[in-house]
C-alpha cells in the first residue's frame, strides 16, 4: 500500500509539473509540425500570426478580447490611407499579452508551446511567457511595416539590389496598383475578427504584387530534400569527422545557371566527400544575381553534383534560398536540424580561400551580429585553404520576418 501512494504521488507529480516544464523549455521540438494556414508565404514570414489564426481557441480569444477589439476598431477602415501598423497600436498590444495570459492561462500555453516548439522564436524561448509574446508580436508587426515601407516607398530595405520591387514605386502606375490593392484589402477585411489582418494582408499582398514569392518557391523543404533525409536514418554518425560539407553559392554573372566559381566549389566538396569526410552535403544559395534570376544556386549546385561529378543525389541537401553567407551558414544548419543531422556534431563549410578569409573575420561576426542578432557557427577554425569547421548554433532556427525572401 505505501508503494502504491508513492507511486500515484509521483504520477500526479509528473502530470501536474510536465506541462510546466515543457511550455518553459527554451528547446525546439526536432519533430515539430508546423501549423499551416491558407497562404504559404505567410506561415514563411508570419508564423506568429498563423498560430493566432489556426488554434481555434486562441483565434476565439483574440477576437473576443476586449482590448484588442478596441484596436481592431482604432484602425479599422483606415488601411487605404495609413498602411502601417501605428507605434500606439503595437504598445498597446503589448500590454494586453499579460491580461490574456492570466485571464485565460489554457488557451495562452498551447499557443506559447507551439512557439517554443517550432523553433521559429527560439531567440525569446528562454524568456517568460509575456517577454516572449511582446517580442514575437513586436516583430511581427515590424515585419509587416518593412515589406509595406519597403514595396510602396521603397525606405528601409536592407538589401535594395536584390530584395526591391520590381517596378518602380514612384511611377503613377504602380501607385494606382497598391491604392487598388489597399482598397480590396480594406472592402475583403473590413468585418474581420483579427485585428492584424488587413495589414497583415497588405504586406502579403504587396510580395504577390512584385512576385516576390522566392520564399515558398521550394516549400515544403521536407519534400525537397525527402530523399537524403531518409538516408539520414541511415547513416552511422561514428564513422566520419564532420555531419556535413556546407557549399556555399556563387552567382553566375550572366545567363549561365551554375558560375565557375560555384562550379569549383562543387569540386572541392566532392573530393571532400569521397574521402569520407562526411556523409553529406549541403549546398547554399538562392536567385541572387543576376536580378530576377529563374536560377537558384543550390539547386543549380546540386545538379552539377549529381549529374557531372556523379555524387548520389541521397547525399545532397540543399537550402535554396541564402541570399548572403550570414544566411548560408544560418540556413545550412536548419536545413540538418529539420532533417535529423546531429548539430552537436562539427560541420564544414566548403568556399574559395578570400570568401573563407571572410567567414573567419571579425567583420563577418559583426554583421551576424547585426543582422541576424546572433553568430549562427562557433568554434570556427581554419581546415584547410578550401574550408573550415564550424559548430552550429540552433539560434539559426530563429524567424526573421525583415528578411521577407528567406525569412
Amino acid at each position: 500500500m505505501h508503494y502504491l501512494k508513492n507511486w500515484l504521488v509521483i504520477c500526479f507529480l509528473l502530470f501536474v509539473l510536465l506541462p510546466v516544464t515543457y511550455s518553459q523549455s527554451a528547446y525546439p521540438d526536432p519533430h515539430y509540425k508546423p501549423l499551416k494556414s491558407a497562404d504559404k508565404l505567410q506561415d514563411r514570414n508570419f508564423y506568429f500570426f498563423t498560430l493566432l489564426e489556426e488554434i481555434p481557441a486562441v483565434k476565439r480569444l483574440m477576437a473576443e478580447d476586449s482590448l484588442l477589439a478596441t484596436c481592431r476598431q482604432r484602425i479599422a477602415g483606415a488601411v487605404v490611407n495609413n498602411l502601417l501598423f501605428p507605434d500606439s497600436i503595437i504598445s498597446r498590444v503589448n500590454g494586453a499579452w499579460k491580461e490574456l495570459l492570466q485571464r485565460r492561462p489554457q488557451e495562452m500555453s498551447r499557443l506559447t508551446q507551439e512557439m517554443r516548439s517550432s523553433g521559429f522564436f527560439v531567440l525569446y524561448a528562454a524568456q517568460p511567457d509575456e517577454a516572449l509574446l511582446i517580442h514575437a508580436w513586436q516583430d511581427a508587426a515590424n515585419g509587416v511595416n518593412y515589406i509595406i515601407n519597403a514595396y510602396t516607398k521603397g525606405l528601409g530595405m536592407r538589401y535594395p539590389l536584390i530584395d526591391s520591387a520590381a517596378f518602380y514605386v514612384n511611377d503613377p502606375g504602380y501607385k494606382a496598383a497598391v491604392r487598388r490593392l489597399a482598397q480590396q484589402v480594406e472592402d475583403k477585411d473590413k468585418a474581420a475578427a483579427l485585428f492584424f489582418k488587413p495589414r497583415l494582408d497588405m504586406a502579403l499582398g504587396l510580395l504577390a504584387l512584385n512576385r516576390r514569392d522566392e520564399a515558398v518557391r521550394y516549400e515544403p523543404l521536407e519534400a525537397t530534400n525527402a530523399a537524403a533525409y531518409k538516408q539520414v536514418k541511415k547513416t552511422a554518425w561514428e564513422k566520419y569527422p564532420y555531419s556535413a560539407l556546407v557549399i556555399l553559392g556563387a552567382s553566375p554573372g550572366g545567363k549561365e545557371p551554375v558560375s565557375e566559381t560555384g562550379k569549383s566549389r562543387c569540386r572541392t566538396g566532392a573530393e571532400l566527400f569521397r574521402k569520407g569526410l562526411a556523409p553529406f552535403i549541403i549546398v547554399s544559395g538562392g536567385h541572387v544575381r543576376p536580378a530576377g534570376t529563374p536560377y537558384s544556386e543550390a539547386v543549380e549546385m546540386r545538379k552539377y553534383l549529381v549529374n557531372e561529378l556523379k555524387i548520389p543525389a541521397t547525399a545532397v541537401m540543399i537550402d535554396p534560398y541564402a541570399r548572403h553567407t550570414t544566411t548560408n551558414l544560418r540556413n545550412a544548419i536548419r536545413v540538418a536540424w529539420r532533417g535529423g543531422v546531429p548539430v552537436n556534431k562539427k560541420m564544414l563549410c566548403v568556399s574559395d580561400a578570400m570568401h573563407l578569409f571572410y567567414v573567419n573575420s571579425s567583420v563577418f561576426t559583426q554583421r551576424c551580429l547585426t543582422e541576424l542578432g546572433y553568430m549562427p557557427a562557433a568554434a570556427i577554425r581554419q581546415a584547410d585553404l578550401y574550408f573550415l569547421s564550424f559548430l552550429p548554433d540552433l539560434r539559426s532556427l530563429q524567424a526573421d520576418a525583415r528578411d521577407q525572401l528567406d525569412p
